[in-house]
């Protein structure tokens, strides 16, 4: 098994696409930000993968939304769907766009990341989020690291403890909004929605 998660999603690219729920269950959140921010607002879809469903779900609200992914087999997907969308193909640890984000979602796509480097994002993250800006991200319901297989190969997930996540968005300027453990009506993610100051 390999912690390469970029290179695992190379690999099940089309898997993953075809598999990939398009009920869009995360409607609540999703609506909570349309709520939450300006219209026309810029959203930096981190983990974008395909783009579907959560990517198509922004541009149908009309939001500038750039999507970035490691991935370039998930990229490719993507870019050939929505073809006048914006896209980048980067490690989100490394990302220093010089660019401020009304929000930034980071939907089954942080929890990839290993411990430090988790923590390491934060900064980046504030960075990256303009003033009344909001960050949606999922986790693990504890601290832990697990293996899930995907398409037939074993995709690395890592989280912190609550109480962690909590402390580091403080840190880093965000206040928690929401914080909701195994959502049933969400697939079980365990969601994150903060605001920045």
């Amino acid at each position: 098994m390999t912690k390469d998660v970029v290179s695992v999603y190379d690999k099940i690219a089309g898997w993953f696409d075809a598999s990939r729920s398009r009920t869009l269950m995360e409607r609540r959140y999703l609506d909570f930000l349309v709520s939450r921010v300006p219209a026309g607002a810029s959203v930096l879809d981190l983990g974008c993968g395909a783009g579907e469903p959560i990517m198509r779900f922004l541009l149908k609200e009309n939001f500038h939304v750039l999507g970035v992914d490691a991935s370039a087999a998930m990229l490719a997907l993507a870019k050939s769907r929505f073809p006048t969308a914006r896209f980048l193909q980067a490690d989100m640890r490394h990302l220093d766009l010089n660019e401020k984000f009304d929000a930034i979602i980071a939907w089954h796509s942080f929890f990839h990341l290993p411990h430090d480097d988790q923590r390491r994002m934060f900064p980046v993250l504030g960075a990256h989020t303009a003033p009344g800006g909001l960050l949606m991200f999922t986790s693990g319901p504890r601290h832990g690291e697990d293996w899930g297989e995907n398409g037939g190969e074993q995709l690395y997930h890592a989280s912190l403890d609550a109480e962690e996540y909590r402390a580091l968005l403080g840190a880093n300027g965000f206040a928690v909004l929401e914080h909701v453990v195994e959502d049933p009506d969400c697939g079980g993610a365990t969601v994150w929605v903060a605001r920045h100051a």
